[in-house]
């Protein structure tokens, strides 16, 4: 049941993506073992992008050779609202699907500088040619408008994880309304994984509590990747836990880490302890070093 609550991320499907990615874009034929390998281990949904290159192309392919039976959410891209239309009838000739399970506004400000963007989808949901749709977002006060501004969401996703808890105070109320909560970031993008004295000296505001994970890592023989995944995983409030990986060991060590699920349940106040407000340190978007 656990495992069903990851979406995998396939932005490294399409473009290099991720601090701790050293290999870059992953070849075709070990994304479709990846995505056969996804769906023996009962994930069932895909996050996706116009952005994220040739990913929406290598999903489609896999469609087209599998007849998969993932959801797929994706998201638009930056163009004017004239556009709209056609990146989304192009993203779903590509993705080889004729009605798409969810789809985002990729970008908030491109929603403020065009609000008939939202139009625009609210037709596409009435149509029947997306089922949900909302916002992939960055910070609190641009949730604060969509509720304030009573703008009806299907879906959201935010960052979450053991250092960034920003959002987490809008969960209860935002299911309370009937949307579904996707969350991303758990692994701050692989920046969990890295040697903390081998960080460049941008990060050593955040250094110490690395440090720390390292040594409650040790301390409860819970993997780094158990403690980060599970923390959202656990949350009730979460619908959608979304994981990028590299290769098949790291698909195989994702669905391995739900087997820590009750450990890490049992050390939640120990992990209270990682919060970190700055959103230099937890937004990956705000890092020099990319």
């Amino acid at each position: 049941m656990k495992v069903s609550k990851i979406a995998l991320g396939t932005a490294q499907f399409g473009m290099d993506y991720g601090i701790n990615n050293i290999r870059g874009k992953i070849p075709e034929k070990e994304v479709f073992e990846i995505l056969n390998e996804a769906l023996k281990s009962r994930i069932d949904t895909l996050d996706t992008a116009y952005a994220y290159g040739e990913s929406e192309t290598m999903i489609g392919e896999f469609n087209k050779k599998y007849k998969n039976k993932f959801k797929i959410v994706s998201k638009s891209p930056k163009c004017n609202t004239f556009d709209l239309n056609d990146f989304f009838d192009s993203s779903i000739k590509r993705l080889g699907v004729e009605v798409i399970y969810g789809y985002m506004v990729h970008s908030f400000q491109h929603y403020m500088d065009y609000p008939e963007t939202w139009n625009i989808l609210e037709k596409l949901r009435s149509k029947g040619k997306i089922e949900k749709i909302g916002f992939s977002i960055y910070y609190p006060h641009e949730l604060n408008y969509i509720l304030e501004n009573k703008i009806n969401i299907d879906i959201i996703q935010v960052p979450y994880s053991i250092f960034d808890r920003r959002f987490e105070p809008y969960f209860s109320k935002l299911k309370n309304i009937g949307v579904e909560i996707h969350v991303r970031s758990v692994f701050l993008q692989g920046l969990v994984f890295k040697n903390p004295n081998e960080l460049d000296v941008y990060f050593a505001k955040i250094k110490k509590k690395l440090d720390y994970l390292n040594l409650l890592s040790m301390k409860l023989n819970i993997p780094i990747e158990a403690l980060c995944l599970n923390f959202a995983v656990i949350n009730t409030f979460v619908d959608k836990v979304v994981v990028g990986i590299d290769n098949i060991r790291n698909l195989n060590e994702i669905v391995d880490s739900t087997n820590y699920i009750k450990h890490v349940k049992y050390s939640l106040s120990e992990l209270s302890n990682f919060r970190e407000d700055d959103e230099k340190m937890i937004l990956p978007l705000n890092w020099p070093i990319k």
